[in-house]
């Protein structure tokens, strides 16, 4: 009974960290930044011999002590050779099918470091140090592969301050050889964010190895002369024991980052200075001018922000500015998101409302349109259906993710899985009570906006915060389903 339970306990882990993986077919390049997620695809889907032969290297550059590793690091007990075997000491078939399973489909970060002129490093996998031969990093990009969400992660020198953020592979800002990285934040986003937590810790060039910083927090070094020469990474499941210290992620002059004074925020410097610009605790988004937070609205870089009273900024502006519109809709097709602007007087459409995340293709097309038409459902192609459907121009629509026909008890659920993975035919899909917000909101004649750009737009890139199982038949964000 042991061996059984075990054995079925590792194949419903390995099922909802893969669920819904064998009915997409992937394009050469999956759109949107650094989507190539090596979930093994089945070719019987349409993906082409050389694509399976990319996923299948994609899995097996992950040794099994790496794989081993990363488990464990994770809080995750797989068995060990002999426990769950039979007299000859060998384990049982099911259960070494479901701990190779496991293993190759454990969700990965990789992460590749700039070690000077323009040349990257290596890929790293996982829990392990990431080095140089002793030198300092001049950039970083780091992706997530095997399950939902977004790694976010930003870079700090002396000279430069804080990069912007960036996400999924992309780079960060890329220093000269003589401006070494001094400190390190990484964070998840999405469903990934649910499942674990993201830790990681820094090595200096003195040889002081820091300890871990976790969720968003700061690692390496601030105002001290000196700058990483090692990284090193791990998630855990969320509500496990991170068994390695924390107390002192960062070394600097004083403590970086937000921290209570006198019953309210504030924010400084590693070097002590006072702090104005953009801030995050997790995901949560600050602005502080000269180390005190903003509150209420404020135009900053363009656009107008509402922040509360605690100085939190929030991205869903309907419970204070209403529904009613006018709206402009702006689609980032580089970053698979759609942004909702209303309008601030003669300044234009610079309020952002709220953001949405969706799945493009190669020919969405870019320009300015005005909405003509909207469809309550639409036959898309012999027997694929969509809701809320807006049309943006000629046979281009916004519409919700897939259905085999006009009920919504008949989902494609790995539409739902991967949004913005998956490329469309060249509409762009929402979930589906994201389409229907568009469809309500948004009047006839609404003008959308489609460009390319590696900036997700004035809020941060969504994502999908719960997978649904692939057998689920309908959406969990449509309104119209009753739960």
């Amino acid at each position: 009974m042991r061996k059984l339970t075990r054995s079925l306990t590792l194949l419903c882990l390995t099922a909802a960290l893969v669920s819904g993986q064998a009915s997409l077919a992937w394009a050469d390049e999956a759109y949107g930044p650094g989507f190539k997620n090596g979930v093994p695809i089945s070719q019987s889907d349409g993906q082409s011999e050389d694509q399976n032969q990319t996923n299948t290297q994609t899995q097996e550059g992950v040794t099994t002590d790496e794989a081993e590793n990363a488990l464990a690091n994770a809080g995750i007990d797989i068995g060990k050779e002999g426990e769950g075997s039979g007299e000859d000491g060998e384990v049982d078939a099911a259960t070494k099918a479901a701990q190779d399973a496991l293993k190759a489909n454990f969700p990965r970060l990789q992460t590749t470091v700039m070690v000077g002129d323009s040349n990257w490093s290596q890929p790293f996998v996982n829990d392990a140090w990431i080095t140089n031969n002793g030198q300092g990093f001049h950039g970083l990009s780091t992706f997530l592969t095997n399950i939902v969400g977004n790694v976010l992660y930003r870079t700090y020198t002396s000279s430069t301050g804080w990069s912007p953020w960036v996400l999924n592979g992309q780079q960060t800002t890329n220093y000269a050889n003589d401006i070494n990285i001094e400190a390190v934040q990484m964070r998840f986003s999405g469903y990934v964010n649910n499942q674990f937590d993201i830790y990681y810790t820094a090595q200096l060039e003195d040889g002081t190895t820091m300890d871990w910083a976790k969720n968003g927090a700061t690692t390496g070094t601030m105002g001290t002369g000196h700058y990483i020469t090692g990284l090193r990474m791990a998630f855990y499941t969320k509500n496990t024991q991170f068994p390695y210290a924390t107390e002192k992620p960062l070394v600097s002059a004083v403590a970086d980052g937000m921290r209570l004074i006198d019953g309210g925020l504030r924010y400084f410097n590693g070097d002590g200075t006072s702090f104005t610009g953009w801030a995050w605790a997790g995901n949560e988004r600050y602005y502080f001018q000269d180390s005190y937070p903003v509150t209420g609205w404020q135009y900053l870089d363009g656009f107008k922000y509402y922040f509360d009273e605690s100085g939190r900024m929030l991205s869903d502006l309907e419970p204070i500015i209403g529904g009613k519109g006018p709206f402009l809709i702006s689609i980032n097709k580089t970053m698979n998101c759609m942004t909702i602007f209303a309008k601030d007087g003669n300044n234009g459409y610079i309020i952002p409302v709220k953001s949405f995340l969706t799945s493009t293709g190669p020919d969405t097309p870019l320009g300015t349109y005005q909405t003509p038409e909207k469809y309550r459902w639409r036959d898309m192609n012999h027997g694929i259906f969509t809701q809320y459907a807006t049309r943006i121009w000629k046979g281009f629509l916004i519409h919700s993710i897939l259905y085999s026909s006009p009920n919504n008890m008949t989902l494609d659920p790995t539409t739902y899985n991967y949004m913005s993975i998956a490329q469309s035919a060249g509409c762009v899909r929402l979930l589906s009570g994201d389409a229907k917000w568009v469809y309500d909101h948004c009047a006839i004649g609404t003008t959308v906006t489609i460009y390319e750009s590696v900036v997700p737009g004035p809020y941060e890139r969504p994502a999908i915060e719960q997978i649904i199982p692939e057998t689920q038949t309908w959406d969990p964000t449509d309104p119209n389903i009753a739960r």
